[in-house]
């Protein structure tokens, strides 16, 4: 018995000086994590502070990362220190250069500080400065447009580069990288989707859009760098669906008496072609009306000829879906000016009321795109393109 008691006395004594070197080790590690090493990330030229750049510590002589955080809106970041330590931090953010920087806590004292300037020096791009507002009706005033989802995804490396869900704010930035095709969509409950195409240093072209609209004053900062830097300032204006709203199709023309469609209309009928892709909640007419010149019965026919060639351009060449798509023709009976039967009027006068115009006859309560990122959008389209293209194979009989 005296044997066994003289083991279990020396067995918790051994456990209980594990205990306390555990404990000493942790308090001792506690004491030596005393210090701070703050600071702020700011872009070169007083351009102000920058947010959300991934900010590193590492330990300069085992080189191991110790913490990563990213600063806040202020550009603000800080890490807890180890005293007699040195420390080398890097901070990265996709538009600018990597910045290193480093900082000793030697001679400190428990709770001091070490404040750190992160310099940030902006790589070859353009800062796309947006406005997202509703389209002009005629309006000085535009109503600028908060609450959309904003998605940039760059074509060239497949990958997504933004993605703001339900952005609270109308106003958004983003840097374009040289070299790169992104495509940029924005989408609001109530308003058409909009798509556009940018172009940056690709085929000779500094910064091409397609698809942008109202672009406002355009380059506004001066270009520097041999045109490698500059800030673009946008105007992305959505259109609101209206139910039973018409909406003029501008160049859509045919030759005298005929309804075939010409190249320069199916040029701007493959605009439309991306609009209903981009937007298959709606349900359209495609009208087209004529001048007052020749009968009215024979207006009535021609137009309905030239609405329903429009109608199956869409089908055939875009893909769109039949079921949302209607055509109509109105002759002469929708005039836009006083050019009726009988009235002496010139050719543009005329022209005015040879039209084409779309007309929102149905909305879905739900966009069958809701669901879907940009992303999953453009990998689709890209799919049905290469199984469209493929070439066919034909196996016949002998």
């Amino acid at each position: 018995i005296a044997v066994s008691s003289f083991k279990f006395f020396i067995f918790m004594n051994i456990k209980l000086s594990i205990v306390c070197i555990a404990l000493c080790f942790c308090f001792s590690a506690t004491a030596q994590k005393a210090v701070t090493i703050a600071g702020y990330a700011f872009e070169e030229d007083n351009r102000g502070y920058v947010s959300n750049v991934k900010v590193t510590l590492i330990d300069s002589l085992t080189n191991k990362e110790i913490k990563t955080v990213r600063t806040d809106k202020e550009g603000k970041f800080s890490f807890p220190a180890e005293r007699g330590k040195r420390y080398k931090i890097t901070a990265n953010r996709r538009e600018f250069e990597t910045t290193r920087s480093g900082a000793s806590t030697f001679g400190l004292k428990d709770k001091n500080k070490v404040f750190v300037k992160l310099k940030m020096v902006r790589k070859p791009g353009y800062i796309f400065d947006v406005t997202i507002a509703e389209a002009r009706s005629g309006r000085d005033v535009v109503n600028a447009i908060d609450s959309a989802r904003i998605e940039i995804y760059n074509n060239t490396t497949q990958e997504e580069d933004l993605v703001l869900e339900n952005y609270p704010y109308p106003n958004f930035q983003f840097t374009f990288i040289p070299g790169n095709h992104y495509t940029i969509m924005i989408r609001r409950k109530d308003f058409f989707n909009k798509r556009i195409e940018a172009y940056v240093n690709v085929d000779g072209c500094i910064l091409c859009f397609d698809g942008l609209g109202t672009v406002e004053p355009g380059v506004t900062d001066i270009m520097s760098h041999g045109n490698e830097k500059g800030t673009f300032l946008a105007n992305i204006e959505l259109e609101p669906i209206v139910l039973n709203k018409s909406y003029a199709i501008e160049n859509i023309y045919y030759d005298y008496n005929k309804w075939d469609i010409r190249s320069d209309a199916a040029a701007e009928l493959n605009k439309l072609i991306i609009l209903l892709k981009d937007n298959p909640a709606v349900t359209v007419e495609l009208g087209s009306h004529t001048d007052s010149r020749g009968k009215d019965s024979y207006n009535m026919d021609l137009s309905q000829k030239r609405a329903n060639a429009a109608v199956d351009y869409l089908i055939a060449q875009g893909g769109i879906d039949p079921a949302t798509l209607q055509s109509r023709g109105y002759g002469e009976t929708k005039l836009i000016n006083h050019c009726a039967n009988g009235v002496e009027c010139s050719k543009a006068e005329h022209q005015e009321n040879r039209r084409t115009e779309l007309k929102i006859i149905g909305i879905q309560e739900e966009d069958p795109l809701d669901n879907k990122s940009l992303k999953e959008i453009i990998r689709e389209e890209v799919l049905l393109h290469e199984v469209m293209n493929q070439e066919v194979i034909k196996f016949e009989r002998n």
